[in-house]
């Protein structure tokens, strides 16, 4: 039984992984290419200017408009593309207040997974030790739930500001900016479920006390 509830959890965490894998994945890029051209800057002595990209999520407003094209490198041709999430240069001259809120909200994010991560490995570790229905195993689920559910408003602020600094500089042709995407975030679901289960397990432990007294 056990084995089973450890190869879940496993599965859980390596979900969770996938999930943010993207996000992680464009940091990392970003940090790299940063520090790289940081010190490309000091070896020549020269400053060099580093794009300002921001991620945008867009819907095409008439699906037979071309709205943007990239190049086919096989035949040199431009092909038709309809952006939905893209990364697009919109430079703002120097560090606005949307830009410092999102940074924040990204940090915030940052700390709040991995309160995410503890609630989940306590939970499960009391599992293991045969402690399953406990108020202690509520008190990490209800965290847990909540959790998720701000993370998810965390994503919807940085969806909202991504495409609100975008919108000051850069006037789409055939696409409207769009927050739905940030509804598809597994984080909003999951926290109403990890609520659920916990509601669950505290009508079972007041029905088990109660049970208790009657006796």
């Amino acid at each position: 039984m056990k084995k089973k509830l450890n190869l879940l959890c496993v599965c859980v965490i390596i979900g969770l992984l996938l999930s943010t894998s993207t996000v992680v994945s464009i940091m990392a890029s970003a940090f790299t290419s940063a520090f790289k051209a940081g010190y490309e800057s000091v070896e020549s002595g020269k400053d060099i200017k580093i794009s300002d990209y921001k991620m945008i999520c867009t819907l095409p407003t008439n699906l037979l408009e071309k709205t943007g094209s990239v190049t086919n490198v096989k035949t040199g041709e431009q092909v038709p593309i309809m952006p939905v999430i893209s990364l697009v240069e919109a430079h703002s001259e120097g560090s606005t207040l949307p830009t410092t809120i999102n940074r924040t909200i990204s940090l915030i994010s940052f700390i709040a997974s991995i309160f995410c991560l503890l609630q989940f490995f306590y939970l499960i570790r009391n599992i293991n030790r045969g402690d399953i229905f406990s108020w202690k195993n509520v008190k990490y689920l209800r965290k847990l739930g909540w959790t998720l559910i701000f993370l998810f408003i965390c994503s919807m602020g940085n969806t909202i500001l991504g495409n609100y600094e975008a919108s000051q500089v850069l006037q789409l042709n055939g696409c409207e900016y769009s927050y739905m995407f940030a509804f598809s975030d597994s984080s909003f679901i999951l926290g109403f479920t990890a609520l659920l289960v916990a509601e669950v397990f505290a009508i079972g432990l007041r029905l088990k006390e109660e049970q208790d007294l009657t006796i």
